[in-house]
């Protein structure tokens, strides 16, 4: 496992260092990224901030704000060749990762990545709730406490990718949990997490229901208005608060692609392994046993029904639903 010590090896202190959060980046991301550059800068690094894409949720818009997190799109960074980057939540190839010019030096990820990332360093912790509590790691061994600011965003991450401390908790989030709630600002972090939706999205919420197609445990939703990525991943959510539900799958699209945001409370049929046996061929994507997402370009997408067909085939229903046809 690697850890702050090893990152700093393969770090160059005469250059600069870029930490990218994953494209259309949510809060675990940008939280993790900014702390994460902080801690460096301490080390005597000069550190940016970048991110693909763009900032879709509005209540990572408003922690971005309240907390002056100094990120700017991957297009407005000159990074240069000579530049150092630094990966968080995400790994380099992935559909959702923007390449840079420069050199990938480290990736930190919670995330199941395809491959081995060819890279000096990397640290992977698949059994972490969040990149947040990784950096929060960091900081231990670097003997430093994290400011009040750098501790709120890290604990909006953390609570941002376990659900409020209920999806893919392990001891380490909660310990990270125990201290990041009193030394950050938790009320802030808890209103902005809760006040993710606005009137305007209950439209979406009304055509998930209306459009839904449920088949046994499992609800397909396709969303052909405009929909966040923050909403798409709440309207999943809440279908999968239905007792009935144990597998969700949310489609939307979004200009040339089409995403996915995936959600299973099923051991048998981790998100990860269901997205990409689904998406073989025409798309990527990847995540957690609970939770994860995918893209399928728009000239690869093999329509609604195409789509809900290639994830019964994935649970090995397929062929049962045709029998009963």
């Amino acid at each position: 496992m690697g850890n702050l010590s090893g990152l700093c090896a393969a770090l160059d202190p005469a250059r600069p260092v870029v930490v990218q959060a994953h494209d259309f980046p949510d809060h675990d991301a940008v939280g993790s990224a900014f702390a994460l550059a902080r801690l460096l800068e301490r080390r005597g690094y000069s550190c940016r901030l970048c991110y693909g894409g763009t900032i879709q949720s509005e209540s990572l818009r408003v922690a971005i704000d309240h907390l002056d997190i100094p990120i700017s799109t991957c297009a407005e960074l000159d990074t240069g060749e000579g530049a150092q980057i630094v990966v968080v939540d995400g790994f380099v190839g992935n559909s959702n990762m923007v390449g840079l010019p420069g050199r990938v030096v480290g990736v930190l990820d919670h995330h199941r990545p395809p491959a081995e990332p060819a890279c000096p360093f990397f640290d992977i912790r698949e059994e972490y709730g969040s990149c947040a509590t990784i950096v929060f790691e960091y900081y231990h061994e670097a003997g430093v406490d994290p400011t009040k600011v750098e501790s709120t965003a890290l604990l909006i991450g953390l609570m941002m990718d376990t659900a409020f401390m209920t999806r893919g908790v392990s001891h380490k989030d909660l310990a990270a949990f125990s201290e990041l709630f009193f030394a950050g600002e938790w009320e802030i972090a808890a209103k902005l997490l809760r006040n993710s939706l606005s009137l305007a999205d209950l439209a979406t919420f009304r055509e998930a229901i209306l459009g839904c197609v449920v088949a046994r445990d499992f609800c397909y939703v396709q969303l052909e208005g405009e929909c966040s990525a923050e909403v798409a991943a709440l309207v999943a959510d809440f279908f999968l608060g239905l007792r009935e539900i144990q597998f969700v799958a949310v489609v939307t699209n979004d200009r040339d692609q089409h995403r996915l945001s995936v959600r299973s409370e099923d051991p048998e049929r981790p998100t990860d392994a269901i997205i990409r046996a689904a998406l073989d061929g025409i798309g990527s994507g990847g995540g957690h046993t609970h939770m994860g997402g995918g893209t399928i370009p728009e000239d690869l997408y093999p329509g609604n029904e195409g789509l809900r067909k290639r994830f019964l085939a994935a649970f090995g229903w397929l062929d049962e639903e045709q029998d009963s046809e």
